[in-house]
């Protein structure tokens, strides 16, 4: 025999029973994590027992509330600097990614995940998750918004930054570090399982192919710790047997230190002090050479050869500036750090000296030229082209 409940149930299939309501509402309140809902300025609603106490605890009164005041919207510093929960939830129209924020009392700081999703009728659902001490996740800039980031530094030693925080370890110097570094090298186009093997591990058996194919899998769970099993990669694609890196989804310091220093010198002509600025700024990001932990790796040498000189020719332009506008030291300091990455260079070297002349130091100059002699000796078996007579000659000229 038929219910009343389950005849209104089949009449109205959209509108739940008392029951169903009751459990609705028993759950929302006994839901362990905190739950809001917002209304379309962002006010509060109502809210779960957990975000009620979560409420009180930070010294706040859930009359006239809003996710701005409660979780720090669009403020200075934080994940959400520009950016508001509830706008983000009705203008992206689904599940907002999950982002840390930190809310501060006189009780101390409160770590908390936050989550929300438009509920209809211009409302909003924001879930309020505690922060795990030692979570390795540290949302500390917006750029997450946007998607999946990596920021990976490779002039120098290399070193790896989610959104989440570094991606360090042993790893980097293992295979599977070898592997991302490989890609990096040639990250302007797809390489074959082949061409990785062969370059990487050239004495490895005709199984290479499978152990490229193991150690992408391994990569991408170091990028990607919580990737589902058939989800597709953010950082690494893979098209007909290839590989190569998701560039749209990764900042790469190289790229980076060379287009500002391309820019800068193709604007030298036209505004010269704002273009020496601009190259010194990029030059900073050259903090070594390309993937200076591979020194010996022949793969990596034509890229590093490359951005090597590309950071000498900055270096070059910017002490052409410098002394073009009168300013000895900037151009001294430029030519300093040029001859560090040109050691052999005479002419380098000589510009330098004279420049040390040209400011009063001429023992600077002479222990510059002696050090250089040494070099020149050891390594080639002659001396410079010139000698210190010649550099105080042209210091008169």
């Amino acid at each position: 025999m038929a219910t009343a409940q389950g005849i209104r149930a089949q009449l109205h299939p959209g509108v739940p029973t008392p029951t169903q309501a009751s459990t609705q509402r028993e759950a929302f309140e006994c839901f362990p994590f905190g739950l809001l809902v917002l209304d379309h300025t962002g006010h509060l609603v109502c809210a779960n027992r957990e975000a009620s106490l979560l409420i009180a605890a930070v010294g706040l009164s859930e009359h006239a509330l809003t996710c701005c005041e409660l979780l720090g919207c669009r403020s200075a510093d934080t994940v959400l600097d520009s950016e508001c929960v509830t706008e983000l939830a009705l203008g992206s129209g689904g599940v907002v990614p999950e982002m840390r924020v930190e809310l501060r009392s006189r009780a101390g700081v409160n770590s908390l995940w936050v989550t929300a999703s438009p509920i209809g009728e211009g409302r909003v659902v924001v879930q309020l998750r505690p922060g795990c001490a030692g979570d390795r996740r540290r949302r500390v800039s917006p750029e997450w918004l946007s998607g999946p980031r990596l920021r990976i530094r490779t002039l120098g030693a290399t070193a790896i930054e989610s959104p989440e925080g570094p991606i360090a370890g042993s790893w980097l110097d293992q295979r599977t570090g070898q592997l991302l570094k490989y890609l990096i090298a040639e990250r302007r186009r797809a390489v074959t399982v082949d061409e990785i093997g062969e370059s990487i591990w050239p004495e490895a058996d005709y199984a290479v192919g499978a152990s490229v194919r193991y150690y992408v899998h391994a990569l991408r769970r170091k990028l990607e710790p919580a990737r589902g099993a058939r989800e597709p990669s953010a950082f690494i694609s893979a098209s007909c047997g290839t590989y190569r890196l998701a560039l749209e989804h990764i900042e790469l310091d190289a790229d980076q230190f060379e287009s500002r220093v391309r820019a800068a010198m193709a604007s030298a002509e036209l505004d010269p002090s704002g273009a020496a600025e601009e190259i010194e700024q990029s030059l900073a990001l050259y903090r070594g050479e390309f993937l200076a932990d591979l020194p010996y790796a022949e793969w990596a040498l034509a890229e590093r050869h490359r951005l090597h000189e590309l950071a000498c020719m900055g270096l070059g332009r910017l002490a052409d500036i410098r002394l073009e506008c009168g300013l000895l030291e900037g151009a001294a300091h430029a030519l300093e750090r040029l001859a560090s990455l040109q050691p052999f260079d005479e002419d380098v070297h000589r510009r330098l000296m004279e420049l040390d002349i040209a400011r009063g130091r001429r023992s600077d100059a002479v222990r510059r030229y002696a050090a250089l002699r040494c070099r020149l000796r050891h390594t080639f078996g002659h001396d410079p082209s010139f000698k210190p007579a010649d550099l105080a000659r042209s210091a008169r000229v």
